[in-house]
């Protein structure tokens, strides 16, 4: 049964591992399916309607680990078995690791765990989702999710300890399906970063019909975009890849519309940032990349909060 964490104003309500989500791609470990601001939903869904699966496709707020660069696949025999962190030991086939591709699963072990009290001293504030891997081909790792109720919005805690004999290294990041107000991708919408975007320097720059506008540090959408997916990959250029020009990873997205904003604001510096999208769904990506070797543990965390405009 989804927990339900909410107060004056957040309303969040997070799936447990296997309740829905059955995929290889995304994690398991406690998933925000809706997150409503003074009883505005603020998520949507991977796939537009008629088109959605439950079982494999994203909602909500759904991070990945490893979206190209899995551990443990290329030393793993042919239909052995390798890590997908948060979501279970996956099964590899004969052909390079695609992320679209739904392997085999042998889920982990999860649990999960409520606290913390609101002034009336009955609901819960936190949620604490965890697991254990066990361990093969040298790998292995206990995990856990702390989602945290705040007066604005809601803070997501992730810790990893390499529990196993190898070393742990691969990025995450959160495939942010935000529809605020269960509205389309429209004009009077904009994502501003915490850093001025360089066109010329983006990796890819699928934009159909002119939707996306690219203006210093913002993403202004000019129109709803009809069969097509934008995508503008690598928005971060130099920035990141230069070691000496790191930056901290910041979002917020502005509808006007609504008069409400939503940002992401990271305590690490990111490795990368990509913006994803359809009709339905906007999605702004900032990666966290990681090294942790055996014994070793890393944490990071990234805080939504939402404003009336």
């Amino acid at each position: 049964m989804a927990i339900i964490l909410e107060n004056s104003k957040i309303s969040l309500t997070i799936e447990t591992a296997g309740e829905n989500y059955t995929g290889s791609r995304f994690d398991w470990n406690g998933t925000i399916v809706s997150a409503k601001f003074n009883g505005i939903e603020t998520l949507g869904e991977e796939k537009k309607l008629f088109h959605r699966n439950k079982k494999i496709f994203g909602r909500g707020m759904h991070n990945e680990f490893g979206i190209k660069r899995p551990i443990g696949y290329d030393e793993a025999a042919q239909d052995g078995l390798f890590p997908k962190i948060g979501t279970g030991w996956l099964k590899k086939n004969d052909v390079p690791y695609f992320f679209y591709t739904q392997y085999p699963v042998k889920p982990l072990d999860f649990d999960y765990a409520l606290a913390g009290d609101d002034r009336d001293g009955e609901n819960p504030t936190k949620a604490i989702f965890f697991c254990n891997s066990g361990s093969c081909n040298g790998y292995a790792y206990e995990y856990t999710k702390e989602i945290t109720l705040l007066e604005n919005g809601f803070s997501t805690k992730y810790t990893l300890k390499n529990t196993g004999e190898k070393t742990l290294e691969t990025d995450e990041y959160v495939h942010n399906f935000l529809r605020l107000g269960k509205s389309k991708t429209k004009k009077g919408q904009k994502l501003i970063f915490g850093w001025e975007i360089e066109e010329a320097k983006l990796i890819e720059n699928i934009n159909p019909s002119n939707t996306l506008e690219i203006n210093k540090n913002e993403v202004v959408f000019l129109n709803t975009p009809k069969n097509k997916e934008f995508f503008l990959g690598g928005l971060s250029g130099e920035a990141v890849i230069n070691e000496d020009s790191k930056i901290q990873g910041k979002w917020t997205l502005v509808d006007e519309n609504l008069g409400i904003s939503m940002s992401e604001t990271c305590d690490f510096n990111i490795e990368k940032a990509d913006l994803w999208g359809h009709s339905e769904a906007i999605s702004p990506e900032l990666f966290y990349s990681f090294s942790i070797k055996p014994g070793e543990t890393t944490s990071w965390t990234r805080t939504i909060e939402y404003a009336e405009l």
